[in-house]
């Protein structure tokens, strides 16, 4: 739990405590053009990653990615699903790590996607409504994080638990993979036609 406090702060739904498979055993991602997601972002738009899954800063036991994105980007859905849980309540000059605005979305396999940082009075979702893949979702924001970034990763179920995060890439990144096929920090990837 202290990676995920680092990067996104506490709050409510904050993934619980575990001992298990370190984050690189975790790591195992599949092929990206047969990925069940896109890039949170729209298409013709290119950000970087600022920290990749399992970083030895906040990332360390995160399967989790923070791309670099000016306050009032565009944040779109990367999977269909039903919004879950919605917080809605920190100004971006809130750098307080554990206020943070944040959206849930739900898979209808059960997974649950998680954007975090989100700008406040951004969000264009509501609990219990269904989204669309590459559906403008949020703008984002720099709330309970010095740096303006979109925090996103991926959980097995809800409630979401440190250690059942996924291995995720996207089938419409432009850009080099790292060797295990995710993505790299530094590296700036395209959002492409899906």
């Amino acid at each position: 739990m202290i990676g995920f406090l680092l990067s996104c702060g506490g709050g409510s739904e904050s993934p619980t405590s575990r001992s298990g498979p370190t984050c690189l055993d975790r790591a195992i991602f599949g092929p990206a053009a047969q990925s069940a997601y896109v890039l949170p972002y729209p298409v013709g738009t290119a950000y970087p990653v600022l920290q990749s899954y399992c970083e030895p800063w906040s990332h360390h036991d995160q399967l989790a990615y923070d791309f670099e994105m000016a306050v009032g980007t565009p944040i779109s859905a990367a999977r269909a699903g039903l919004v879950i849980r919605v917080v809605d309540a920190y100004p971006d000059s809130d750098q307080d790590p554990n206020h943070f605005n944040y959206i849930y979305i739900q898979h209808d396999d059960g997974t649950v996607a998680f954007y975090a940082h989100v700008q406040l009075g951004s969000i264009l979702v509501t609990e219990n409504g269904r989204v669309e893949m590459g559906q403008l979702i949020a703008l984002s924001g720099s709330c309970g994080t010095p740096i303006a970034d979109l925090h996103f990763g991926v959980y097995r179920s809800w409630p979401p638990r440190d250690g059942e995060d996924l291995a995720v890439n996207f089938r419409n990144a432009e850009g080099p993979p790292d060797t295990r096929g995710g993505l790299q920090r530094g590296v700036t990837y395209l959002a492409l036609p899906y």
